[in-house]
């Protein structure tokens, strides 16, 4: 098994975007991205460290706000609403707890297009699924990472493609980005029959499920590109839905987690921030 380190990836792109961000001090404006925290769980608040690391990094700027008090949608949603209407904030992001009490979907459609910096409003997925030409849009982050690293490692247009995972955060975009891609595209979820023998037969599988090392060696055989989405934890460590250590004897290629998706998401995330304020300029310029 050969392992697909994000690392190089991530530091190349990672200096690509504090360049962006130095060039775009030097005229006036620094880019900041706010997080939204609707909870106070410990994974979440240590999703929110490391974006908070990722940015100060490049120079950004971040501010954490925290609605973990409130408690009705429309309180929550008014709060969200007035963040991103202020010209400081370039973009923003939810983050949720494990068991929200209010509806994600309606929260995650407060934030406007031209903030999302996530990608995930009904706008942006909207935009993504219809691929004009024309369309100025903003891709989920995770599906992004999960396209970089196939695509370091293999062909995607004319490949088939598996994705194990129907989420709306990963699954469901990652698929419909996958066949603008060119590849062609079966989704297995719950409901799937057979599933190990239709992820053998794929060129390149994507999982996204949250079933920590749930995907043993029937999954997968020798010659795959494997990019495991998931993020779990067992005995408090860190891990992705791929059984790795029952795959060492394979001869394939995995991203590892850590180590793998999560950090290249965390660089997109940047990235994306970069880019909504390249449309708003754009906008602003043929006002």
């Amino acid at each position: 098994m050969q392992l697909i380190s994000s690392k190089d990836i991530v530091a190349q792109r990672k200096a690509g975007v504090a360049a962006a961000v130095a060039a775009l001090r030097a005229r006036g404006v620094a880019p900041k991205l706010a997080a939204v925290l609707c909870s106070t769980d410990p994974a979440v608040m240590s999703y929110v460290a490391s974006k908070r690391k990722h940015i100060h990094e490049v120079q950004g700027l971040f501010e954490a706000v925290v609605l973990s008090e409130l408690s009705d949608f429309a309180d929550i949603a008014r709060a969200i609403e007035a963040l991103c209407a202020r010209p400081d904030v370039h973009g923003a992001i939810l983050v949720m707890s494990p068991d929200p009490k209010v509806d994600e979907i309606d929260l995650a459609n407060a934030i406007p297009a031209a903030k999302d910096v996530d990608g995930l409003s009904a706008a942006n997925l909207g935009a993504m699924l219809q691929n004009g030409p024309l369309h100025q849009f903003i891709a989920p982050a995770t599906p992004q990472a999960c396209m970089i690293l196939a695509a370091s490692a293999t062909k995607l247009a004319g490949a088939r493609a598996v994705v194990i995972g129907r989420g709306r955060t990963v699954g469901r975009p990652l698929a419909n980005m996958l066949i603008s891609a060119g590849a062609t595209v079966t989704v297995c979820h719950s409901g799937t029959k057979d599933m190990p023998d239709i992820a053998r037969s794929a060129d390149v599988v994507f999982v996204a499920t949250g079933r920590p090392r749930h995907f043993g060696a029937d999954y997968f055989r020798s010659g795959q590109i494997v990019i495991d989405a998931g993020i779990g934890f067992i005995h408090g460590k860190v891990c992705g839905d791929v059984d790795a250590q029952a795959l060492s004897g394979v001869d394939l290629m995995l991203t590892p987690t850590p180590g793998g998706v999560g950090p290249l998401t965390s660089v997109v995330i940047l990235e994306n921030l970069l880019r909504l304020i390249e449309i708003g300029e754009n906008r602003a310029l043929r006002a």
